[in-house]
């Protein structure tokens, strides 16, 4: 557990995690509609099911296999693709900016708005500190600022979005919540990470920074169970940040 004095360090900085924090996205549809319209740009069509299979099986493999802190999760997919499938790096890259041209507006149903949620974001702005979204990078940057846009928020507040090209770790993992502390160059205990997944976004507690769980729309997961210093809904955290920040 962390120290009181941890619990009270100022905040120098807030991670908010996207999808059930910031917008409600069912992600149980979100990713197979995603998988199987991204197939449909890159391979034959008898060829959907084996490759939508492979790429999830890349992304599992992002989330449960710590990185090397060299690769982007970019480059390790694309060696997964090209390794499982022998589809190579400019195939998927083409194939993914044909999708983000012409299929993700078939995605957008799926994206609702939380306007507590963009008041919060709001209220934080005048404080100067920086806001990272720190939703998992699994996915493109163009699928993070169109979620984003969906959810009726302005990626102009954030100074730090993670994706997959400038990510080489993944929730839960340590290194990718150093990789943002660094980044900022501000110490982890200064940094409060805000989400409603007690396993990956709370797992910031393992580099010592502060954390608030949106209880909202929780999400839980077996594993580690790591330490929650603050807990509530969306109102219980706009209260919090205004007493915090103010």
């Amino acid at each position: 557990m962390m120290s009181q004095s941890q619990q009270n360090a100022p905040i120098k900085a807030i991670l908010f995690d996207l999808d059930g924090t910031l917008l409600r996205v069912h992600m149980s549809e979100f990713i197979p509609k995603y998988l199987q319209g991204l197939a449909s740009y890159c391979v034959e069509p008898e060829q959907t099911e084996l490759f939508i299979k492979t790429l999830l099986q890349s992304i599992r493999d992002l989330i449960h296999t710590e990185g090397d802190g060299l690769q982007t999760n970019e480059e390790r997919i694309c060696c997964w693709m090209e390794e499982k499938l022998a589809v190579t790096q400019d195939t998927l890259k083409t194939s993914l900016a044909r999708f983000k041209n012409n299929g993700i507006a078939d995605l957008q149903p799926l994206v609702h708005t939380i306007p507590l949620a963009q008041q919060i974001v709001k209220e934080c702005l005048p404080s100067g500190l920086p806001l990272v979204l720190a939703t998992n990078p699994v996915f493109p940057n163009f699928m993070i600022q169109a979620r984003l846009e969906w959810g009726g928020l302005n990626e102009e507040n954030f100074c730090h979005l993670t994706s997959y090209e400038n990510s080489c770790y993944c929730k839960p993992q340590a290194g990718y919540f150093s990789e943002i502390a660094d980044r900022l160059g501000i110490s982890p205990e200064n940094c409060l990470m805000v989400g409603n997944d007690t396993s990956h976004d709370l797992s910031a507690a393992a580099i010592g920074m502060q954390t608030y769980l949106v209880d909202t729309w929780l999400v839980e997961h077996e594993g580690p169970e790591w330490p929650c210093e603050h807990r509530g809904d969306h109102a219980d955290l706009q209260r919090f940040l205004r007493e915090r920040l103010s």
